[in-house]
């Protein structure tokens, strides 16, 4: 069960956990950001203020093992870091380890104060676990400390309209989610649904409107925004509706179709690259996974390796190259690019290895190769 999202947490749930297909596009300004928050954080590793900012920016990025390690590796010798915690907290939430993401934000709130933000990062794990009754008196709790949050306003309205309880107090909430951030589409989505259970499909419909201009790829109001128009009798545009629905839920469906064999293919791949007999048909499964999902920079990075097994620099480099341009912040990716570097451009293999460190300090084969191309370089 995937929690739903509001302001917060919006953010970092709505992107793809770390390593699934397709990669997203970093852009420039970020990554800027993020090398000079890694070069903060060398110069000064205990600060906690570098650990967060990287931490958040990894979060951002949808680089979740990245926040999880840097977060970690403060709390080893300040364990009782609440600032730390709670983000780590919203970390775990991003990976669903909701487990996880509870204790870590209990420990939070015990060690640091008991704010708005901090409950809600706990409800949001007690939803995960489907603990709903915990999660209610949760959200409550944050809206008295801050009856102006619109995570908890939004997410106690959506609880209460799936439940199909306390309705009037559900449109109360989402409306005033609504109110305070005006594009928050699942605010219009929940209110309509509220609206329908409630019987005023004329609300409804105006909110589903909304929802769908702001959303206009996603099916689910579609389907919502049909059955209110049948209950004010607008078929033509109920049966619109219901084919945009429908013409979304089939792209949804060919999308996860797509990815589910490219991840078929590239798992092959993997598994068949521990035989050295069989890198052709290593190479022949990974490629066929860059064919269903052309973002799949895993799969590039795989066929990278394939080809320097191989021997054929040419086409490892190639493919790393195209690996960091759809993910730019992979450790590994900047090894595998200096060892293809290493004979034909030493300085530029040092310098993807740097990167590399940088990015995963304490790697024994970065450092190991590392000390290797400056001894070339010093004789």
């Amino acid at each position: 069960m995937r929690v739903a999202c509001g302001l917060i947490l919006i953010a970092w749930f709505s992107l793809p956990a770390a390593g699934s297909p397709p990669a997203r596009q970093v852009d420039r300004e970020t990554l800027q950001a993020l090398d000079a928050a890694q070069r903060s954080l060398r110069a000064a590793p205990d600060s906690e203020a570098n650990r967060l900012t990287l931490a958040s920016l990894y979060l951002k990025i949808g680089q979740n093992h990245g926040a999880v390690d840097t977060l970690q590796g403060y709390l080893r010798t300040h364990p009782g870091a609440s600032k730390v915690l709670r983000l780590l907290s919203v970390a775990y939430l991003r990976e669903e380890d909701y487990s996880a993401a509870k204790g870590a934000a209990e420990r939070a709130l015990r060690l640091g104060q008991r704010d708005s933000a901090g409950v809600q990062v706990l409800a949001m794990a007690h939803l995960g676990l489907q603990d709903t009754d915990s999660a209610e008196r949760l959200f409550r709790e944050a809206l008295k400390l801050d009856p102006n949050s619109v995570e908890a306003n939004f997410q106690l309205g959506l609880l209460y309209t799936k439940q199909r309880k306390n309705l009037e107090e559900a449109i109360r909430r989402l409306e005033k989610a609504r109110a305070l951030q005006p594009d928050l589409a699942g605010a219009y989505i929940a209110l309509g649904s509220a609206f329908l259970e409630s019987g005023n499909a004329r609300h409804a419909a105006d909110s589903l409107e909304t929802a769908v201009k702001l959303t206009p790829d996603s099916a689910e109001p579609y389907y919502v925004l049909a059955s209110a128009y049948r209950k004010l009798h607008e078929d033509g545009k109920a049966e619109a509706a219901l084919a945009a629905f429908q013409s979304r839920k089939q792209a949804e469906a060919d999308r996860r179709a797509r990815e589910m064999r490219g991840r078929a293919y590239y798992e092959e791949g993997v598994n068949l690259l521990s035989n050295t007999d069989q890198l052709d048909k290593a190479y022949e499964a990974l490629a066929k996974a860059v064919t269903e999902l052309p973002a799949f920079d895993a799969a590039y990075y795989r066929m990278a390796q394939v080809s320097y097994l191989k021997g054929d620099l040419r086409n490892g480099l190639a493919s790393v190259r195209e690996a960091l341009r759809l993910n730019p912040l992979e450790a590994e990716y900047y090894y595998v690019l200096a060892r293809c570097l290493e004979t034909a451009d030493p300085r530029a293999a040092r310098e993807a290895v740097e990167k590399a460190a940088a990015i995963r300090p304490g790697v024994a084969d970065f450092e190991e190769l590392l000390r290797e191309l400056k001894g070339k370089a010093a004789r």
